[in-house]
């Protein structure tokens, strides 16, 4: 028996010997094409800059002390979600209350059209509504929330009713207990449950497919709107990233594993059928595509997740800070 399982075991590791074999050039087939097209959007666009509405000031607030009353702050941005808002916000607000934490929700208008941030009128006092005046994308919307945000824990969810905002009440237990950097959903957690859309299941498959394939980050899932981040890894971060779109959530893990992070925790999440009309349309699926190639130039090419960015503080400033603050 002994041997039998020696065996097994040898063999499976020449079966995985050979698979990397086989993988490699195939990757390397997809990973030049694609450094290229990447190198070629940065010159192209100058998409190595921080946008314009992304300013140090801002992300420099997350090195002041969080707020002793508030532990975690949940970003939503929102685009014209309808009638799913309130209700989101609702559902997050109560089982926050009920997880007994300390907590503000930030709802980010990103140019909405539909006159949907009225519906929070009347809301608690947790409840704080920011409204942008254009569109920025998700990832501008949160920068925008970030920048407001005052607890220890930074989360961010999506606001038209697909993950109930309870499981980060869930993600903050596990990340008070394990001290990780980020915890987030992952649909492909073996304890996941998932009510979308062929269609996005799809979109989905495809784009975790490419992400592989291009980053190696050892993060399988990193497109799922449920997100758990330490104050103090976000001020980190946020100032390197530039993606304003849906590849911030790419960013993030990008620009978090190039700098050192490895303390990212995997959770199950159960996706429920979207209440508002879905934002994946071709347009929205190549401008993430294009975006990815765009991320992936910026790692390869230039130093903006390696080194911290000009006027970020000092660690002696940032200790100054504090105490000021």
């Amino acid at each position: 028996m002994t041997n039998l399982n020696f065996a097994t075991a040898a063999q499976r590791t020449s079966l995985r010997s050979a698979l990397s074999l086989v993988i490699l050039p195939f990757r390397l087939l997809v990973l030049l094409p694609a450094m290229i097209a990447g190198r070629v959007l940065l010159r192209e666009r100058g998409l190595d800059s921080a946008p314009e509405h992304v300013v140090w000031d801002e992300a420099d607030r997350l090195w002041s002390p969080a707020h002793t009353e508030v532990e975690l702050s949940v970003i939503m941005p929102f685009y014209n979600p309808g009638g799913a808002l309130a209700p989101t916000v609702r559902r997050a607000h109560e089982v926050l209350t009920a997880a007994g934490v300390g907590f503000e929700i930030i709802a980010v208008s990103d140019g909405s059209t539909d006159g949907s941030e009225r519906t929070l009128d009347g809301s608690p006092p947790e409840v704080h509504v920011v409204v942008l005046p254009a569109n920025r994308g998700k990832g501008g919307a949160l920068h925008a929330g970030f920048a407001r945000a005052r607890g220890s824990w930074l989360g961010f969810v999506d606001s038209d009713g697909d993950i109930d905002p309870a499981h980060l009440a869930a993600y903050l237990r596990v990340a008070r207990r394990g001290g990780y950097d980020i915890v987030f959903a992952n649909k492909k957690h073996h304890d996941s449950q998932s009510a979308s859309s062929l269609l996005r299941k799809l979109v989905s498959f495809g784009f975790s497919s490419i992400v592989g394939t291009l980053f190696s980050l050892g993060v399988n899932d990193t497109q799922t709107g449920c997100k758990l981040v330490r104050r103090d890894v976000m001020a980190e971060l946020l100032p390197r990233m530039r993606e304003t779109r849906f590849a911030f959530d790419l960013e993030l893990f990008v620009a978090a594993v190039t700098a050192g992070y490895r303390d990212l925790r995997a959770q199950p999440v159960r996706l429920e059928e979207r209440v508002s009309s879905s934002t994946v349309t071709s347009k929205a699926i190549l401008r993430t595509l294009t975006d990815a190639l765009s991320v992936l130039a910026r790692r390869h090419y230039t130093d903006t997740y390696v080194q911290r960015p000009a006027g970020a503080p000092t660690s002696a400033a940032r200790a100054d800070h504090a105490i000021a603050a």
